[in-house]
């Protein structure tokens, strides 16, 4: 049922989304108490091209309605998964962020051994479950050897915090810069090899 260019919904339509949802808050999944007043909000925002349509409203509770402003659900929702994560405290790490995502079962787990073979002009990068071949380039410049890959989440380690030691390179994560680095990401993927 479209609505078009219409921002105030019907009685009628505010029920057939409750029945469609529930009364849970889109963006946290928590139950919006009863007394408690819904709104009802753009899925993929209204501001950014989102259409005014039944099946891109959800109910959301107040609160949450108002810190989304202008950002599309999912990105609310990454940013509420941030904020929970950044409620640890202010020296977070790469490390850090990777244990939480463990403990929530985001991922199976990180720093898995990793041996390195290179034959000629080719790399292959083995770890407990996965075997990675690549070419291997050498830059004419400085003579150094690269490749290009993507690899799983599972050979990703940190080295902050060993021994109760600072490791090399300890980059404290900033919320506001991690979330603008997420969005950035979005509309400039080309960026995710040379920035991540």
């Amino acid at each position: 049922m479209a609505l078009t260019l219409k921002r105030q919904l019907t009685e009628d339509e505010k029920q057939q989304i409750l029945a469609k949802h529930g009364r849970r808050c889109w963006a946290t999944g928590m139950t919006i108490p009863a007394n408690q007043p819904i709104h009802f909000d753009h899925i993929h925002a209204f501001t950014r091209g989102g259409v005014s349509e039944l099946d891109n409203i959800a109910p959301m509770s107040g609160e949450c309605n108002r810190q989304k402003g202008m950002l599309s659900l999912e990105d609310f929702r990454v940013k509420l998964r941030l904020q929970k994560f950044f409620q640890g405290g202010d020296t977070l790490t790469l490390g850090n962020l990777l244990r939480h995502m463990k403990d929530l079962g985001d991922i199976a787990g990180f720093g898995s051994s990793v041996e390195i073979h290179e034959v000629e002009n080719t790399v292959t990068i083995q770890s407990t479950n996965d075997t990675f071949q690549h070419d291997l380039y050498t830059c004419p410049t400085t003579g150094w050897k690269y490749f290009y890959a993507t690899f799983p989440v599972t050979m990703i380690d940190s080295d902050d915090d060993r021994d109760k030691n600072i490791g090399l390179q300890p980059r404290y994560l900033i919320f506001d810069k991690v979330f603008e680095l997420f969005r950035h990401f979005q509309h400039h993927p080309v960026l995710l090899p040379s920035i991540g």
